[in-house]
């Protein structure tokens, strides 16, 4: 029973943080059913991408009443996902479900990715926070759009991460979206590439549906517990305890690579 209220509110966790910061909540469930639960790091990846499927629905839908949603750009991220996901499924089962050591490094060089991110990110939310911004100046041409999709879905597919980490930025950076918008944007355009990669992972065996279907109720709750402060909440002390978690995880992740 307080297995079952763990895996609950580790999905919480991660719908909160998903809300907040328009990340699909992975990178928290995907280490805790590893270091917590025991999965092995192929059944991690795909019970992680299965709930972080009820993540980008719950949140996509949150954000979409609050009117957080771009949809022709969710859209065209989302249709260029869909490819990536399947060829980053098909590269997943044919050559990495049996090379444990390499998908264990591939994390550790992600989580390191996203500390430097969130480092950034939360150094510029101190710097900024009295700036808010409200209009939307594209920087890149849109047909770009499926293009990140693409390079997502490919990661999404392989590693289990809805990819949040790389579009809630791509759309503020390059397409000139302010946060929550980013944000609800993103969350609407990784539910398809989620759900697709995640039965996929279902068919092919590797995900732990009890568990998977836990953490999917615990994002439900999460996520909307989240949505309705995303326009105000200043999230530079919340990243900068990410920045400490994501340093630990790849630590954790290397040295177990090296083992």
């Amino acid at each position: 029973m307080l297995s079952y209220f763990l895996i609950i509110l580790v999905g919480m966790v991660a719908g909160i943080l998903g809300a907040i910061i328009g990340v699909g909540g992975a990178v928290v469930m995907l280490p805790a059913t590893q270091f917590l639960l025991n999965l092995s790091t192929v059944d991690s990846i795909g019970t992680t991408l299965f709930a972080v499927m009820f993540t980008a629905l719950s949140g996509a839908w949150g954000h979409y009443r609050q009117g957080n949603v771009n949809v022709s750009w969710g859209l065209r991220v989302g249709l260029g996902g869909l490819l990536g996901v399947v060829l980053g499924s098909y590269l997943f089962k044919e050559y990495l479900s049996t090379q444990e050591h390499v998908l264990t490094l591939m994390l550790a060089v992600l989580f390191a990715f996203l500390t430097l991110r969130m480092a950034k990110d939360t150094w510029q939310d101190i710097r900024n926070h009295d700036r808010i911004q409200t209009q939307v100046i594209p920087k890149a041409p849109l047909w770009t759009m499926p293009i990140v999709g693409l390079v997502v879905g490919c990661l999404t597919g392989i590693l289990g991460m809805g990819g949040g980490f790389l579009i809630v930025p791509a759309m503020m950076w390059l397409y000139g979206a302010p946060h929550y918008l980013a944000v609800g944007t993103t969350l609407m355009s990784i539910f398809p590439i989620t759900a697709v990669g995640a039965f996929t992972k279902l068919s092919q065996g590797f995900v732990v549906l009890p568990i998977a279907l836990l953490l999917g109720l615990g994002t439900l709750v999460g996520v909307q517990l989240g949505v309705p402060v995303t326009r105000f909440i200043k999230p530079a002390v919340f990243k900068g305890i990410f920045t400490l978690l994501f340093i630990m995880l790849t630590i954790s992740y290397l040295a177990s690579s090296l083992a």
